[in-house]
């Protein structure tokens, strides 16, 4: 498999390196959204016993040394195909195969869990039309943004990044004008600590406060598409749009944190619509949840699209995919069969789990966690044992922290995110090994080659 062409089968078709380190900026607030917070500070606020600012600061903090990571390897190999390029130049192509495979599980089934949440939502507010109606225009909508080129998908980016900016602005100014108006505090200590806050809850709610950030990584799949003389600054956007990302979780969640002050929710999934009701009104309440359901349906799915195709292109321009899906387009330079692929596998499992949402959300991160504990192994492995690195911190003490608390995280996920994470990861080794007994061009696995 290691002998395998790189070159696109396509005569002169290849990636446009189009774009700048705006756009991998702006992509990377997209995919996880400035509003990602809203279905799940509920749950954090509950489990941190209502420290939940503290939680998501955290949250974004222990994600930072894997930020940090995917900064040093994206520098060092600038290819894009993410955590696959990572370990498989750094541990061999076995380590690389597999830990593409883990994170393919979080990249086709979060697209799944979004067409499904939005698509039993616009159900009720459009009975005429059916769930799975609403599934298929959703998914085909966000595979058409991809199909004419990273650029055009770019500038939808840009558009719908101002429409979650323009919601949150918009319900952030709202209620911090009500808590004036009516003389409740705003910006106080209680979101971060209060009586019934303890160590073993912060960390809890901090735990589910990383599961908001996940996807800031997706901006390295498009390295070989950014302009050559911006490749240098791919590290620099991974960490930026984490650390936005988590400067505007926290401010919200603290607003949020302080308006609900008092008030305990049934159902933790809805307590951004149950806060805004009690508190400002259900008119406003209301038009929130339609237009955030408007702005996520639109805005975060094609950016996820965009990743797993990008994946699957690498994956396949070294052999280990179908080489179908290493074909790009002549003229918008994209790989229309990976993004087609990967559009109808996530169609298909949203459909199949359309009556089981609960299930889905709990398999989509374990696959995410692994890759990002690849990643962070990926840095020791390429720095300190193949280069002789010496310099402990960047390259050894600061990964093996993201591992320590990548791995707690993921000692404590439900069981059912577990076994499916198991069962793929052993099928992602049965496909490994069957595509290796196929290759005739070596006779053991090489776990130290590096391309």
């Amino acid at each position: 498999m290691s002998n395998v062409s790189s070159t696109p089968i396509a005569a002169g078709a290849r990636l446009l390196r189009v774009l700048s380190h705006l756009d991998l900026i702006v992509y990377g607030l997209v995919y996880v959204s400035p509003i990602g917070p809203w279905p799940t500070w509920g749950f954090a606020r509950d489990l941190s016993g209502g420290a939940v600012a503290l939680a998501y600061l955290l949250g974004a903090g222990a994600l930072m040394f894997t930020a940090f990571s995917y900064a040093k390897m994206a520098n060092a190999i600038p290819e894009g195909g993410s955590v696959y390029s990572y370990a498989r130049s750094s541990m061999g192509e076995a380590a690389g195969f597999v830990a593409a495979w883990m994170v393919l599980l979080d990249y086709l089934l979060l697209p799944a869990l979004i067409y499904v949440f939005c698509s039993i939502q616009f159900h009720e507010l459009v009975p005429a039309i059916p769930a799975w109606g609403w599934t298929i225009a959703i998914c085909g909508y966000n595979v058409g943004v991809n199909w004419f080129g990273v650029k055009t998908s770019a500038h939808f980016n840009l558009g719908t990044l101002f429409a979650q900016f323009a919601l949150l602005f918009c319900v952030l100014a709202t209620a911090l004008f009500f808590m004036y108006k009516t003389g409740t505090p705003a910006f106080t200590v209680h979101p971060w600590w209060g009586p019934g806050v303890t160590a073993t809850k912060v960390f809890a709610g901090a735990s589910l406060g990383m599961m908001a950030y996940l996807g800031f990584d997706a901006i390295t799949t498009l390295s070989s598409e950014v302009k050559p003389e911006q490749v240098h600054l791919i590290g620099r956007s991974v960490i930026l749009s984490l650390a936005v990302l988590g400067t505007l979780a926290v401010l919200n969640v603290w607003i949020l944190g302080d308006l609900s002050l008092g008030m305990s929710f049934d159902d933790p999934t809805t307590a951004t619509h149950d806060v805004l009701a009690s508190r400002i009104g259900p008119t406003f309440s209301g038009a929130v949840v339609i237009l955030g359901l408007i702005i996520t349906a639109i805005s975060i799915t094609p950016p996820m699209v965009t990743g797993v195709s990008r994946v699957l292109y690498t994956m396949a321009t070294h052999g280990e995919m179908p080489r179908l899906l290493a074909v790009l387009h002549p003229k918008y330079g994209v790989p229309r069969a990976a993004i087609a692929v990967s559009g109808l596998i996530s169609l298909i499992v949203a459909l199949y789990f359309s009556a089981q949402f609960d299930t889905l959300t709990a398999m989509v991160n374990c696959g995410a966690l692994v890759a990002f504990i690849a990643v962070n192994c990926s840095v020791v492995a390429y720095f300190v044992l193949k280069r002789g690195s010496r310099r402990w911190w960047s390259h050894l003490i600061s990964p093996a922290i993201g591992v320590v608390v990548l791995t707690a995280v993921l000692a404590n996920m439900r069981s059912l995110a577990l076994l499916v994470g198991s069962v793929w990861m052993m099928a992602g080794i049965a496909v490994y090994a069957v595509l290796y007994g196929r290759s005739k061009n070596k006779s053991a696995p090489d776990l130290t080659h590096t391309p």
